[in-house]
């Protein structure tokens, strides 16, 4: 908590170009010199690296692996900045695409499942939605600690966030029949999942996501947040919707869907590698 806390002193205080400079050092620090626990996230890290990359990335694995935690920093230096930004000034760092897409699964009336993976900046792509009117609830596991929960919690809700804790499904099923979107991350460590095919390997997704979707007539909507250098903007791409077939049963119309999100979830990891910045392990399960 403390270390959040100081974070955002820095985030919200410094010159943008220091608090970022500031980031990526300690990033690069924990990269290189950090053992002990923190050594299985660089083994997570790795191994989703070559996961995405497979033997044509071998050479490049490594930095790559030093992208994602220079990305990292990035990321939680950017939200705990989220204190100081006001709408005008996050609008300048954040270009919302495809919104239409997202307004079309909306006009069915049974809410949105807005999903995503540990890619990019997530916060921020669902708090620029948010910002721009739509009801947006996350549905977060609630960290370890307290403080930082309340911390995390109280910066998302600063910002028009409804936070639905993964123990409070009803919430969730409410903000459904409101017509809101509610934004889970599917790449997160379940006990139960669904298995798709990615880079021409097995994994699991959560599947509660998509037995959500389907128990209530939702279409999905997946989301990316990239970082566009040129610009020197952030991105929030909302592709177009997956229908789940209602015809068919849930445990098939699941997997469908959740290939089909895996399909689209595979092309961005190939464009933007050092974006998962997911610190667990998504490694063949047959290995």
């Amino acid at each position: 908590f403390l270390f959040y806390k100081i974070g955002e002193v820095f985030s919200c205080y410094l010159p943008s170009f220091l608090s970022y400079w500031i980031a990526e050092r300690l990033a690069d620090f924990f990269f290189l010199f950090i053992r002990g626990k923190y050594i299985g996230y660089k083994k997570a890290i790795l191994d989703n690296v070559a996961l995405v990359l497979g033997k044509r990335g071998e050479k490049k694995a490594k930095t790559t692996a030093l992208l994602i935690y220079r990305n990292f920093a990035r990321y939680l230096r950017e939200f705990l900045w989220l204190p100081k930004l006001n709408t005008s000034r996050f609008f300048c760092q954040v270009i919302p695409v495809g919104v239409e897409n997202l307004d079309y699964s909306l006009s069915k009336g049974k809410g949105v499942a807005l999903l995503s993976i540990h890619f990019g900046n997530w916060e921020w792509g669902g708090i620029g939605l948010a910002l721009a009117g739509y009801k947006i609830n996350f549905l977060v596991r609630p960290h370890k600690n307290k403080f930082t929960d309340r911390l995390f919690n109280e910066i998302r809700g600063a910002k028009k966030i409804k936070v639905i804790s993964t123990n409070q499904l009803r919430q969730a099923i409410k903000a459904f029949k409101r017509n809101e979107v509610v934004a889970i991350l599917v790449d997160e460590e379940n006990r139960e999942g669904v298995i798709v095919d990615l880079f021409n390997q097995k994994i699991m997704l959560a599947s509660g996501p998509f037995e959500l979707a389907y128990r209530m007539k939702a279409l999905i909507s997946p989301a990316f947040v990239i970082r566009d250098k040129e610009m020197g903007k952030q991105k929030t791409v909302v592709e177009p919707p997956i229908e789940l077939n209602t015809h068919l049963s849930q445990e098939e119309a699941v997997r469908q869907a959740a290939q089909k999100f895996a399909r689209i979830m595979e092309d961005y990891l190939r464009y933007y590698p050092d974006h998962w910045l997911l610190l667990k392990d998504k490694k063949d399960i047959n290995q």
